[in-house]
């Protein structure tokens, strides 16, 4: 069935929301199979009903249709309109990919009859709503709204066409239009009612606390002749910065919001693209009879949430709670470092993101299409651009190696060869590249883009402190454990040569950095070479890219706490936890809790990117790390590549703790408890894999049933 596109004349059409519109009349009702593809996000509706909104966020060379099925249309006439939000300028909204004109193709088919899109459609643009960019230009516009303003008509004219089942329409192999592929994750629609309640209130005002961090469809009812404004914040702050998250004697920031004049009839209004927020101040002249009603809807990837956790600390049982609403807030069509200010995907963020996603959920769909985009954003050189989709190229040098590192943790969880395999040939060419600008030493330097590793305070813009032209340690750990993946990767894949190559690279890197890395007198390695400047950094990355390993890896774990340190941010939180796991010292992760119970302490309801006073943004999805360490550590459950599942629960000072892991195996259930001197342990674990539970003093049990029930004390085991 051949398809046409939809697109104004014009050679140029301004941003804005633009109606696309098809009166049609039917002989029966029927069911219909919806596809829908646009170049920029739409909202469907169909006889005034919502229907659904996407598209999904694709890349350069893929675009995402959405199929839908639906009996909205009926015997007689019906309405089909397709609202499209068009952000041409390249300079804003940089997360999208721009078209010069709106672009639509849109099919309906039932049993007996075909709906296409053509130029028999109206087109109009809605010059009642005005876009106005943030000062962070990654963001979605929000909206000036004038409904005193007319519509505006567009022609349309035939562009060629697409079919929905076979791909694009060519001439000699000449793409026409945009590649086109059904969205690979599931459709995102307005989830829970978020229950305000009112903070504040004035004759011109009010300000409305959600009552927990959130990423929500809203909409507001304002009466005739009303000129309002919606400003939507994060938390109170005060002139000292950030404290008590809902502390009402503070002021709310008038950076992001909406402005809106009505006419002589009540007007709903609900901006295009979702809200991110806390609280909302309203603000009218005589807020009483100027407001009519507000509501909101969570809006978010349909996350299944398959694990759990609780326990004894009720401390941990919130900070479990909030790690899941921060995920959320931080999951969409693309994992989000933070939905305020950016809505970006980064490497770092999402390989973080992306592990503790995979302890909430077995949908590994959202994990597939992150790893796809950014294999797809490959440079000629060989990097990967650090965001991903986006409109230019960001690169950080060492964000290249995180993707490599998601590999591996996303094969491990999944054993999916198939995909895996596929992008040997993207690590092979980071490889290269890191080998063709290495120094006579054979180890990285300073590069000609931005060598971010971490907020630091001692490091200008995130960069170690590092001249033109000489090593950064870290950046050469990260590639020795990058070498370690490849080299897994590749001999599950069976490519056993390739895999041999990387190891003999990973000899010869781990050899160079010893050398010349190392001040054996301070028993520390240096953050470039030769220099005397230390970082928590080289201690976690040598652990992980196992350097160092045995006693000289305890050693460089009693260092962490020296004064002299550059201490890491949260950001690395993730990584120095799996450092502190990997030399044995489970029990130290559990002493890092402080900035999640500082951040309790503020009454916050999503971690922050860091618990200080002066933190930019109020929900990072990198600081969700306890989620993980609650699943992995706590209940215990690990999985690996191979068909076991070991269950090695670290009992803290904890008396129980009970919760379900989902696992590519099926859910795994952990219930134990500590009562009188006797550990009792409950484990509900799929037939189909082994099961080895070790016991907090070491003790190993291997069991084939699917439930095993067990006492122990420190001289005797009960089953």
């Amino acid at each position: 069935m051949k398809v046409d596109y939809i697109k104004p004349i014009a050679e140029y059409t301004p941003d804005g929301i633009y109606e696309f519109i098809k009166e049609v009349e039917l002989e029966k009702d029927e069911k219909y199979t919806v596809n829908i593809y646009t170049s920029g996000r739409y909202i469907l509706k169909i006889n005034n009903t919502y229907v659904c909104e996407g598209p999904c966020k694709g890349h350069q060379y893929v675009r995402y249709y959405d199929s839908v099925e639906t009996e909205l249309l009926k015997k007689g006439l019906n309405t089909i309109k397709i609202i499209v939000m068009h952000v041409a300028d390249e300079k804003h909204f940089t997360t999208v990919f721009k078209t010069k004109k709106p672009e639509v193709v849109f099919e309906a088919k039932s049993l007996s009859n075909v709906i296409v899109s053509s130029d028999e459609w109206k087109c109009y643009k809605n010059n009642t709503h005005t876009f106005r960019y943030a000062r962070w230009r990654f963001l979605p516009p929000f909206e000036d709204i004038d409904i005193t303003i007319n519509k505006e008509e567009y022609p349309l004219i035939d562009f060629g066409g697409f079919d929905f089942e076979h791909g694009l329409y060519t001439f000699c192999g000449i793409a026409n239009g945009q590649q086109l592929q059904k969205r690979p994750i599931p459709m995102l629609y307005p989830g829970d009612n978020i229950e305000f309640k009112l903070v504040k209130k004035g004759k011109d005002f009010i300000e409305i606390d959600s009552q927990i961090y959130s990423t929500a469809k809203i909409s507001f009812t304002f009466a005739p002749h009303t000129n309002a404004k919606i400003i939507y914040a994060e938390c109170y702050e005060t002139d000292s910065g950030k404290a008590l998250r809902d502390d009402s004697t503070g002021f709310l920031q008038d950076g992001y919001f909406d402005t809106l004049k009505t006419t002589d009839t009540e007007y709903t209004f609900s901006p295009f693209w979702f809200r991110t927020f806390r609280f909302i101040r309203i603000e009218a002249k005589d807020i009483d009879k100027a407001l009519v009603s507000y509501s909101a809807k969570r809006w978010h990837y349909p996350v299944n949430l398959e694990g759990s956790f609780s326990c004894s600390d009720e401390t941990y049982n919130k900070i479990q709670d909030i790690s899941i609403n921060t995920m959320l807030c931080c999951t969409h069509d693309t994992f989000y470092d933070c939905p305020f200010y950016e809505q970006q995907q980064y490497e770092m963020d999402a390989a973080v993101e992306m592990a503790v996603f995979m302890r909430m959920t077995s949908d590994v769909r959202m994990v597939k299409k992150c790893i796809d985009e950014f294999a797809a954003s490959q440079l000629d050189e060989g990097l990967l651009q650090s965001i991903y989709p986006s409109v230019f190229s960001q690169i950080i040098p060492g964000y290249s190696f995180f993707w490599i590192f998601m590999l591996k943790d996303y094969l491990d969880y999944s054993t999916d060869i198939d995909f895996v395999k596929q992008y040997i040939p993207v690590i092979d060419k980071i490889v290269t590249h890191f080998e063709s600008v290495s120094s006579p030493e054979g180890l990285i330097t300073k590069s000609r883009y931005w060598d971010f590793t971490d907020w630091v305070s001692e490091w200008d813009n995130g960069e170690p402190v590092v001249e033109e032209g000489r090593v950064i340690t870290v950046y050469n750990m990260y590639f020795a454990y990058a070498l370690l993946c490849a080299e897994d990767i590749c001999k599950k894949s069976g490519r056993n040569g390739l895999a041999s190559e990387y190891k003999v690279k990973y000899n010869k890197l781990a050899d160079s950095i010893k050398k010349y890395c190392f001040n054996s007198d301070k028993k520390l390695y240096t953050d470039s070479l030769g220099d005397n400047n230390y970082s928590v950094h080289t201690i976690i990355w040598a652990i992980i890219s196992e350097i160092s390993t045995g006693d000289e890896a305890l050693s460089l774990i009693s260092h962490l706490g020296d004064e002299k340190i550059s201490k890491a941010s949260f950001s690395m939180n993730y990584y120095l936890f799996r450092a502190l796991e990997k030399c044995g010292r489970t029990d130290l992760i559990f002493k890092n809790m402080d900035g999640w119970v500082t951040m309790l302490n503020n009454h916050c309801t999503s971690w922050c990117e860091h618990p200080g006073k002066t933190s930019r943004s109020e929900c990072h999805g990198w600081s969700s790390a306890p989620l993980h360490e609650f699943s992995s550590n706590i209940l215990g459950v690990k999985t690996s590549f191979e068909d076991e599942i070991v269950i090695m629960p670290y009992t803290a000072n904890l008396s129980f703790a009970k919760g379900t892991v989902p696992t590519r195996f099926g859910y795994v259930y952990v219930s134990w408890k500590k009562e009188n001197g006797v550990f009792k342990i409950t484990v509900e674990a799929p037939s189909g894999a082994r099961k080895k539970l070790i016991m907090p003093d070491g003790k190993i049990l291997l069991f084939e049933s699917s439930q095993t029930t067990m006492e122990y004390t420190n001289k005797e085991v009960v089953c």
